[in-house]
């Protein structure tokens, strides 16, 4: 056990040094709509008000991740000359201190629900910081990071302390953290319904009684609502449930003819496994989700160890810094996918698997503590997943495709490395399949490490 925990403390170390070093390095306006996200910024920490669309198409967010990350910027800003944005570089040295704190959250989720296979544990831990959508996301000025931190908490405390035992002290905390997360982004609201789904399974289960569910879901709206819901409500009228993209047109449209049938179907396979980045595959979903979760399709984590050639400068000499990449650094971006292609098969197996565990418990209306949180997860990375599937149809952008970024689902990425870990450990008896798997796994750590921001 003294082994183990010293492994525990050197993995979370590493990983610290690592978004350390990259939260440093990465420079505070290079991020996804970095300059429109600090637009926001300014002015609620200015001009004390929120922002209209016609100041930035960021004005439907809710105001605390701007308010709170400018007040840390306006506090610090006599250490930068003066300069407020530069000041910006302490919420991103914040964050990187708070990355390898979702790490133990969800090592010790795993290892709660998995209490006999402390490896597995550890190797979960690893692959789950390693990820590039999480590496790559970390040191940029953005929500999603703080929506991962406080909704991996959230998940840790429902799991640890609400579902064993759930009691109205329990419900009201955690109304009040999720109030929280509500306030950072809208999308927040689909682990707001598993956590009521997860209350009604703690009900279907005959763990409470229909009653208690029933106090317990209603005390948990009220407390998320009054929270986190007065943004939503008082400036119902400003655009808070749009995304920014002008699509007023398509609204008349019907709901799926709103996308193309290529957003649906096409892959690219060939091309993703070649030219995984911009302009590629324009406005098609699975070619562009997966290249942004295992590598960099929108061309904003520009490692400064691939610098472009004489010949490339003079190639994209006219070109934006989104579309100038080198051939070195393309070659990267196409192995990291190649080599990635067997780890999302298990992402994907580990994912449906669990799904038909939560059929199957649902339907026999048997579950264990560990099953009831595993359904539990399941519903919220499914309600994750299908609340930006439905963003990227109610909100299109037809001509690029770039509400396409896996880091909208961020807070719900760590659900799929569980899964896959789990899958991986039940293959363990079939030795001829479950190490090379692991080995494919490990190798694709060791290109996901390389990835990182050197």
């Amino acid at each position: 056990m003294a082994k183990k925990k010293l492994f525990l403390v050197l993995i979370l170390g590493f990983f610290a040094a690592l978004f350390l070093h990259n939260a440093w390095f990465y420079p505070y306006n290079s991020g996804y709509d970095a300059g429109i996200h600090q637009i926001y910024t300014r002015i609620i920490t200015f001009e004390k008000r929120i922002p209209t669309p016609l100041d930035t198409p960021e004005s439907y967010n809710p105001p605390l991740f701007y308010f709170l990350s400018g007040k840390l910027a306006q506090l610090f800003t006599p250490l930068f000359a003066g300069n407020f944005f530069d000041a910006l570089k302490l919420w991103q040295i914040l964050i990187a201190l708070l990355m390898p704190v979702i790490g133990f959250l969800w090592y010790d989720i795993f290892l709660s629900l998995n209490r006999k296979k402390p490896d597995l544990s550890l190797f979960f831990l690893f692959w789950l910081l390693s990820l590039p959508v999480i590496m790559k996301l970390a040191p940029m000025y953005n929500i999603e990071t703080p929506s991962l931190i406080i909704g991996s908490f959230i998940v840790w405390y429902f799991i640890k302390f609400v579902l064993p035992k759930p009691s109205l002290i329990k419900i009201l905390w955690l109304g009040i953290f999720a109030g929280i997360i509500f306030s950072l982004r809208i999308m927040s609201g689909s682990l707001l319904l598993s956590l009521g789904l997860g209350i009604f399974l703690i009900y279907w289960f005959k763990k409470i009684s229909f009653k208690q569910m029933l106090i317990y879901n209603l005390l948990f709206t009220v407390v998320t609502l009054a929270i986190g819901g007065q943004y939503y409500y008082f400036f119902k009228d400003q655009g808070v449930f749009d995304s920014g993209e002008n699509v007023a047109e398509l609204y008349r449209v019907p709901f799926f003819q709103r996308q193309p049938r290529s957003f649906y179907l096409d892959t690219f396979l060939r091309t993703m496994m070649r030219n995984p980045i911009r302009e590629s595959f324009p406005n098609r979903f699975i070619p562009i989700f997966y290249s942004t979760f295992w590598g960099d399709y929108w061309n904003y984590y520009r490692q400064r160890r691939y610098p472009l050639s004489a010949e490339e400068q003079i190639k994209f000499k006219d070109s934006t810094n989104k579309v100038k990449i080198s051939a070195e650094r393309l070659k990267v971006l196409a192995w990291q996918n190649r080599i990635n292609l067997i780890p999302t098969l298990i992402l994907i197996i580990g994912l449906f698997a669990a799904i038909k565990k939560l059929i199957l418990s649902i339907w026999q209306r048997r579950a264990t503590y560990q099953q009831i949180s595993e359904n539990f997860l399941t519903l919220f990375f499914i309600w994750a997943f299908l609340f930006f599937f439905y963003t990227n149809i109610q909100f299109p952008n037809v001509y690029k495709g770039d509400t396409i970024k896996a880091s909208y689902v961020l807070y719900a990425i760590p659900v799929l490395i569980y899964f896959a870990v789990k899958w991986l450990g039940s293959t363990k008896k079939i030795k001829w399949l479950f190490y090379p798997l692991v080995a494919m796994v490990a190798v694709s750590i060791l290109f996901n490490l390389n990835f990182d921001y050197f």
